[in-house]
């Protein structure tokens, strides 16, 4: 098999111990970056709403989810595009390449940011209580976004995880001073945070790029190529970019954009429940989006130099390791969902509990599908998860306004729900065919252990109030951490197990 070497096993598992320790050192420091990216909206969502009524906070988190859709959709086509073909062609050998794929996509990042600003500026001026100041600065956070998805891209193509740390740590600082600036001084400007604290990676990255690649070109001149260099394929770099841009807006764009659909036929109020349950599931993907930055490249390097045993045994352990350790997270978070949004926006916020514990099965469902989607579109199938994606996005688009009609923000939750269990199921099961996967077991305790705490969770109820209902769920979540270990703990074992032969 290509890349292979049967004659000489001990180089072939030193180099397998490498790639394992490279893809946990490149996870944790994506862990580190990501839990302050969220910490951060997360602090900003708390001070907002707590600073504001329900109509403001739904306003602002409307504007906030109208940027991010549109920066989850060309922009993040890009990044991934970043990622993977920068990725690849050094993983090839082909370090000319990598480098003008990083000119082109940065381009093409500048020129996008430009038009879809002007685009979601425009968008903004039909919401209602929008002011003039509200569509400028929510333009410019557009822009932003679309710079700083890039510039993220780029890095971790180039395989500058520590300096990515370092920005994204210090933008994340930043907003956060920026946003209690702004609350206690009694401005209105609640965007403005985010596009400080975004700029600071988005500027910061082609400094650290531009010496990082006079660096590699000197190393790449004194070693030997795998092979000549290639020529960049515009034509399949642009396909790509539209394959990845459709998935990214269809899945991740599609939560970001219900509050703004949403505000069309149910209450403010009850945008706000699913706004404020939307932010506070955002760090429960600390560890699958750390994940899928840091195995998107290494799988992109191993497709690149053909070692595909690489890439199976990356996405089984992976897999494993997401369903038999998010389970009992997210278990235990459903019976806590009440006390979280006590903490998060106080008293008023309680009856969103119901629309947070479907949302934290949805999220739990699309945390668990990364490992599967990123060993195919880091290859040649890259066109599977794109059209799961866009195949639930438009399931769920069509139910959410008669669900939303009938069961207001639960109506909302239950639309996003079943689209990401459509995106999810699809590459989990093409992967999983693929390469001949053992996850029958795995895959039916972990959702068993997460679907029957929403449903005692539910069936406790909304009847208890104060002490009672802290006392009740702290004591539901500790049982069911215990509860979950025991279920699972042949598959954390076999997951560790699994780590270490690796």
């Amino acid at each position: 098999m290509t890349g292979r070497s049967v004659s000489d096993p001990a180089p072939q598992a030193a180099l397998t111990t490498r790639r394992g320790s490279a893809v946990v050192r490149s996870g944790l420091l994506s862990m580190v970056g990501l839990v302050a990216l969220g910490g951060a909206r997360l602090v900003h969502g708390s001070l907002v709403s707590h600073a504001t009524d329900h109509e403001t906070y739904a306003r602002v988190g409307t504007l906030i989810g109208l940027a991010m859709t549109v920066s989850l959709i060309f922009p993040a086509g890009l990044a991934s595009a970043a990622s993977r073909y920068i990725s690849f062609h050094i993983g090839a050998g082909d370090r000319a390449t990598a480098s003008a794929a990083y000119r082109v996509l940065t381009l093409a990042g500048g020129a996008c940011a430009l038009l879809l600003a002007a685009l979601v500026g425009a968008l903004a001026t039909l919401l209602p209580g929008v002011s003039s100041a509200d569509v400028a600065a929510v333009a410019l956070l557009t822009a932003v976004y679309a710079g700083y998805s890039v510039a993220k891209g780029a890095l971790y193509g180039f395989d500058r995880l520590v300096a990515y740390t370092w920005l994204e740590v210090t933008g994340s600082l930043v907003t956060v001073g920026a946003t209690a600036i702004v609350v206690t001084s009694g401005a209105h400007a609640y965007l403005v945070p985010f596009i400080i604290g975004n700029a600071v990676l988005m500027l910061g990255s082609p400094v650290i790029l531009r010496a990082s690649r006079e660096r590699v070109a000197v190393a790449g001149s004194e070693a030997p190529r795998a092979r000549p260099p290639a020529r960049l394929d515009i034509r399949e770099l642009a396909v790509w970019v539209g394959l990845a841009s459709l998935g990214g807006g269809a899945s991740g764009g599609l939560l970001q954009i219900l509050p703004v659909l949403a505000g069309r036929f149910t209450t403010q109020v009850q945008v706000a429940y699913f706004v404020a349950a939307v932010t506070l599931v955002a760090p429960l993907l600390f560890l699958p989006r750390a994940l899928s930055l840091a195995l998107f490249p290494a799988m992109a390097r191993a497709h690149g130099a053909g070692d595909v045993d690489v890439v199976r045994r990356h996405a089984d352990i992976s897999t494993r390791a997401l369903l038999a350790l998010l389970a009992p997270i997210f278990a235990a978070g459903i019976f806590l969902a009440p006390e979280v949004l006590l903490l998060f926006g106080g008293g008023q916020y309680i009856d969103g509990a119901p629309v947070l514990r479907l949302l934290l099965l949805a999220t739990f469902t699309g945390a668990v599908q990364v490992a599967a989607v990123n060993s195919l579109s880091s290859g040649d199938a890259v066109r599977i998860p794109v059209y799961a994606s866009v195949a639930g996005a438009v399931v769920g688009l069509l139910v959410l306004v008669p669900l939303g009609h009938w069961f207001a923000s639960m109506g909302v939750g239950a639309a996003y729900l079943l689209a990401v269990a459509i995106t999810a199921t699809v590459p989990i099961a093409a992967t999983w065919r693929r390469y001949r996967m053992a996850w029958t077991g795995p895959v039916t305790r972990s959702f068993a252990v997460v679907v029957v705490a929403l449903v005692v969770a539910e069936l406790l109820g909304t009847s208890r109030s104060g002490a009672d209902r802290i006392g009740l769920d702290a004591l539901c979540a500790a049982a069911t951490l215990v509860a979950s270990w025991l279920i699972l703990r042949r598959d954390i074992a076999a997951v560790l197990a699994a780590r270490h032969r690796a």
